[in-house]
């Protein structure tokens, strides 16, 4: 089989079968069958090497799944936001971004993402949130000793509001923000081993998720906002005049 040349300005013959591939993809449900290895070597119109150049690199984004053997063949797939959010979170940690940081950059999401979140009136995802609300509101200072168990609730809280939101491009961002922050180690957490604290946050996410209940727009703002501020206080309280690394700055 005879090929276009490795580059042009069109890309080389990998590059345009990848993006063959990724389109393919995306034409067709997650998980649907694609063709065997030759059928896809005869729909690109490509050699055996290329194609599994090609494949690797697309499968490595999660746009396909390759299986051998019997009942294998070229699946189409889907990234997921892990993917990308470790990949983001391990890169801001390669730049020494630090804590504060975050914090500051998830205030203004959540606070978008509350606001978009009034809009939605669909009942399965408000009785969802309902029931995050109440458990909030009864939670006792004992079981705020869960650490773990809070940022699993947290997670689920803005899984849940994003859900509401609708917008992907800012639950991405999130998300992101999120897994960065759970790298942080036990000496940059504000809340470990402040059972106190937990309880506070807890009581404010509840007034945001009544505020998203009941779509006032304004409280869902203040209550969001509201939220950074306290883990902002907290960062004060806690790191004012040291590095992360426990050193004294000049």
């Amino acid at each position: 089989m005879t090929e276009p040349l490795a580059s042009t300005h069109s890309g080389s013959v990998v590059d345009r079968a990848a993006e063959a591939l990724r389109v393919l993809s995306l034409e067709s449900a997650d998980g649907t069958f694609l063709g065997s290895e030759d059928d896809m070597i005869a729909r690109l119109d490509v050699s055996r090497a290329t194609l599994r150049q090609a494949a690797s690199r697309v499968a490595q984004e999660n746009f396909i799944a390759v299986r051998r053997g019997v009942g294998g063949g070229y699946f189409s797939a889907r990234p997921n936001t892990m993917n990308v959010t470790r990949m983001a979170a391990q890169y801001l940690r390669a730049r020494d971004a630090d804590f504060t940081e975050i914090t500051h950059g998830i205030g203004p999401l959540k606070a978008e993402l509350a606001v978009l979140a009034t809009r939605n009136r669909d009942p399965a995802l408000l009785a969802k949130l309902e029931e995050f609300a109440q458990l909030d509101e009864a939670a006792p200072l004992e079981m705020a000793h869960g650490y773990r168990a809070f940022l699993k609730s947290e997670r689920e809280f803005l899984q849940l509001i994003s859900a509401l939101a609708g917008n992907s491009v800012l639950n991405l961002l999130m998300a992101i923000l999120y897994d960065f922050a759970a790298l942080a180690s036990r000496s940059e957490d504000v809340l470990i081993d402040r059972p106190e604290r937990v309880q506070t946050y807890r009581r404010m996410r509840a007034r945001l998720a009544r505020a998203v209940i009941d779509a006032d727009v304004e409280l869902a703002r203040l209550a969001s906002r509201r939220c950074s501020e306290l883990v902002d206080e907290w960062f004060e309280q806690d790191f004012k005049g040291r590095t992360f690394d426990g050193q004294a700055m000049d």
